[in-house]
């Protein structure tokens, strides 16, 4: 069986309003794969031209076809104008199957049954298939070890995994559609089990870098991973949420900063999280789980949260319960929304202090004499 399957990169940009040096797009067969992209009427109506010259070339026989062209949106008025170069490569079927660890696109096709995706339209599920690979574990290989850095994030075609705790203790058993690599990528911090294959599997994974994006794009899978974090903390974590209702103190180098505004999080709690850090004291208000108020040295509000989870040192004690005059503080933000935001900022090591700004985007104070 024979298909096309072609790359596209931007190799010239002068003014584009949607596209930048060095973008990249894919087609298979039928499917166009904008990687993230906005979509450009012009843009497709060209790549659509490209293709279908290149099927009718003296060289269509060829394996592989390399040329480029120009967008033609100059002709409608657009100011911008890009070049871009494109491979087309014929591939059979067994071509196909010897590449090693590529995305079988037509596995898209049963996503949908996936708990994950169940919020997405097909089209959006289409997409997100072509940031993933695939990938064979046999039975008793390791997927992941403690400790490690994480950098990928899975979810199971086939088979089963085993998450193994200290002692070599089973925690829990992942099968087909469940995912797994997660809480690492969200939270910053090493892997904390590892992962096992029960039994010969197959996954498919996506760079961290992705796993990021596709959360910034679509917004249903927030919810979907906020739902499954707090379902899997309060597994692993129920005597630690018990000692949260009575107060807690403890130390980052036992839980991430992330970890802990999670766990309360999920246990919706509400009181005064107070922290001694290398750059000073931080003080946190939390109303049933949400992020009302905070400051950490000379940051208040959203940006002391982004400071405060780059800390890996310093100690922590929680104190339930607010005075009332502070409950009807409005939340920071969409709790996930500030978690991922500052997982971003961390990876792009925007660890340069800011002048304290104590006006949020409404012009309003955030300095809240109420809470400090």
């Amino acid at each position: 069986m024979n298909f096309l399957e072609a790359s596209f990169e931007i190799v010239k940009n002068q003014n584009c309003p949607f596209y930048n040096l060095g973008d990249k797009f894919k087609v298979t067969g039928r499917s166009v794969f904008m990687m993230g992209k906005p979509s450009c009427l012009t843009l497709m109506s060209d790549i659509t031209e490209a293709l279908v010259k290149c099927q009718g070339s003296s060289r269509a026989k060829d394996p592989l076809i390399e040329h480029s062209f120009s967008c033609s949106g100059y002709m409608s008025g657009c100011p911008g104008k890009i070049q871009i170069s494109y491979t087309m490569e014929r591939k059979t079927s067994t071509t196909r199957s010897n590449q090693n660890e590529a995305f079988d696109i037509s596995i898209a096709q049963e996503l949908i049954n996936f708990s994950i995706f169940k919020t997405l339209t097909e089209p959006e599920i289409n997409e997100l298939a072509s940031y993933f690979k695939t990938k064979d574990f046999q039975k008793n290989e390791i997927v992941l070890r403690k400790g490690d850095r994480g950098e990928k994030f899975y979810i199971i075609l086939s088979g089963s995994v085993e998450i193994i705790g200290d002692y070599g203790v089973s925690i829990a058993t992942l099968g087909k559609g469940e995912v797994f690599g997660e809480m690492s990528l969200l939270t910053g911090s090493p892997v904390s089990a590892k992962v096992r294959a029960a039994e010969d599997t197959r996954v498919m994974y996506m760079l961290g870098n992705y796993f990021r994006m596709m959360l910034n794009r679509f917004s249903p899978l927030q919810l979907y991973f906020s739902r499954l974090l707090a379902k899997r903390l309060s597994q692993s974590n129920l005597d630690r949420s018990k000692e949260f209702a009575a107060g807690m103190s403890g130390n980052l180098s036992e839980i991430s900063a992330a970890e802990l505004l999670q766990a309360l999080n999920m246990s919706q709690k509400t009181g005064l999280l107070s922290l001694k850090l290398p750059r000073g004291a931080a003080r946190i208000l939390i109303r049933n789980g949400e992020l009302i108020g905070a400051k950490y040295d000379y940051w208040s509000g959203k940006k002391a949260i982004f400071e405060l989870l780059k800390e890996k040192r310093g100690e922590f004690k929680f104190k339930p319960g607010l005075p009332q005059k502070d409950m009807d503080t409005p939340a920071m933000g969409n709790f996930m929304f500030l978690m991922m935001e500052g997982m971003r900022l961390m990876d792009e090591g925007s660890d340069q202090p800011e002048p304290l700004d104590l006006t949020d985007e409404d012009g309003q104070d955030e300095s809240d004499e109420l809470i400090f």
